[in-house]
């Protein structure tokens, strides 16, 4: 910075602070901050005293709804059809196309459950799941895991699904999104 500037420059700055000091010190101040004030505390509101036995004069019966004509009651299958743990259960492969991606067997367990055992490795896996339908168009989903798997594969509580065969699909996906062919059976026949 050339000499001639310095000293209108320092002035200027010395003259700009004191303007701005002078306006601060002259600036109203803020309003004091309003310290909290209590209010009354709620008064307590009786509450009403039930009157005992008042039950006594409700009707609780179930309605029974009308037989509908052609409607077929469902019948849920409720376990393992009378056998013991540890049986097999017969099933008919439908289509299973990878060797990595298989239902090997189905055996009772105790009570309504079974036990699937198979595979279900592929290279560069993601996930795997295991899917149940009873039309073979309508699948709900039983089991997904994100490691590959070689034994028991998942155990299934039959006492929600309804009586008769059971579809059941094992699908692998890998990280590309893509998966080979799922391996689809029909249990309990």
């Amino acid at each position: 910075m050339k000499p001639k500037y310095f000293l209108p420059i320092l002035l200027f700055i010395i003259a700009v602070t004191l303007t701005v000091a002078m306006a601060l010190r002259h600036a109203p101040m803020p309003a004091r901050p309003v310290i909290a004030q209590t209010t009354p505390l709620p008064t307590v509101t009786p509450t009403a005293t039930p009157t005992p036995g008042w039950w006594d004069d409700v009707d609780f019966a179930t309605p029974t709804l009308p037989k509908l004509p052609g409607v077929k009651k469902p019948a849920f299958s409720g376990g393992a059809g009378g056998q013991a743990p540890g049986q097999p259960v017969p099933f008919t492969v439908l289509s299973c196309p990878t060797a990595g991606v298989k239902i090997t067997s189905i055996k009772t367990a105790s009570g309504p459950w079974w036990h699937i055992f198979g595979v279900a490795d592929i290279p560069n896996l993601w996930y795997w799941k295991a899917e149940a339908s009873i039309d073979g168009e309508h699948w709900a989903m039983l089991y997904r895991s994100e490691r590959a798997a070689s034994g028991l594969l998942l155990r299934l509580n039959l006492t929600t699904l309804p009586a008769g065969p059971l579809l059941i699909r094992l699908t692998a996906v890998d990280r590309t999104g893509n998966y080979p062919g799922p391996c689809v059976m029909r249990a309990g026949e």
